[in-house]
């Protein structure tokens, strides 16, 4: 009686198992149409640019374009060009970092502690993040002018000499820096209020217990803890500056000169001014590969959160 019991117990469980694996595939099979759509939406042009990476078409060429292989990583790598904007394109990204994760982070520790007002100052915060690069790159720029400039308008003000912010190269990434910042700092500040709002208290609670003072509390537990998420944090801005193009075009054109041309300008240029899409798709499939182990550090790190 007790092996019939099981054996009819196990029978059941099994056809459960087999309904649950059904109606399984057939709910996936609903998402099969969207993950095609996006697989052809990501797959067809990274295809398409590394064909074009290995040939030498030209926009409006009466020659048509044939293989060559390597020549063009081999000749847009290897160029001073391409060293100097990704020298360009790592200054950028670093100083954004030593400035962004300070003071995000500050931000967030200040709103953390829900003073009076945090509401409002929290939605002032982020106004900057919900404008578009495009009019964040116009708007700087009109303050960055030399002469009609509202910031060297202030300097007058203090009686200090004007700076042509956008006519040299340490002003002119100083400039491109602090408007990336400015319009991203409100980001690093979510990430960061998101992760101490879900800190465990009892380490904290331990510590105040132990006559450790607010300080002391900040520095040996809060920001411990918070380590994986500030890693998250840099990852994801790194990958941002990275391919940061919209407010340097805007701002510089990549210049003066050459000045603040980062990877980025360098492909646009490259493909939409010099008209070589084979050159420019090179470009593009280098900074691809560039951005990739940074991409892949952040998926190491965003499961190490979880």
């Amino acid at each position: 009686m007790t092996i019939a019991l099981a054996e009819g117990h196990d029978s059941r469980t099994r056809r459960s198992a087999r309904a649950n694996r059904r109606r399984r595939w057939g709910a996936s099979a609903y998402t099969v149409p969207g993950w095609l759509l996006l697989s052809a939406m990501f797959a067809l042009p990274i295809g398409v640019g590394i064909y074009l990476s290995f040939r030498s078409d030209k926009i409006g060429s009466v020659v048509a374009g044939k293989n060559v292989g390597l020549n063009n990583y081999r000749r847009e790598i290897g160029a001073g060009t391409f060293r100097e904007a990704l020298e360009t394109t790592l200054i950028i990204a670093g100083l954004g970092i030593v400035i962004q994760l300070p003071a995000g982070f500050g931000l967030a520790a200040i709103l953390h502690r829900n003073l009076r007002g945090t509401r409002v100052f929290r939605s002032v915060l982020l106004l900057p993040m919900l404008l578009t690069p495009v009019a964040v790159g116009l708007m700087w720029r009109f303050m960055f002018d030399t002469d009609l400039g509202v910031i060297n308008w202030l300097l007058d003000t203090v009686h200090l000499s004007r700076i042509n912010w956008l006519g040299d190269r340490p002003s002119a990434i100083i400039a491109v820096v602090l408007v990336d910042s400015w319009q991203s700092i409100p980001f690093v500040m979510l990430l960061c209020l998101a992760g101490l709002a879900g800190l465990p208290t009892s380490p904290i609670e331990a510590a105040q217990v132990e006559g450790a003072t607010p300080f002391q509390i900040f520095r040996h537990v809060t920001v411990p803890l918070l380590r994986p998420v500030l890693l998250v944090v840099i990852l994801i801005r790194l990958i941002d500056v990275l391919k940061i193009f919209d407010i340097i075009f805007i701002l510089t054109r990549g210049g003066p000169g050459k000045a603040t041309q980062t990877v980025g300008i360098l492909t646009y240029n490259t493909g939409f001014s010099f008209l070589e899409t084979g050159r420019a798709a090179s470009l593009g499939v280098a900074l691809t590969v560039l951005t990739l182990p940074v991409y892949l550090l952040w998926s190491r790190a965003t499961k190490r959160t979880r």
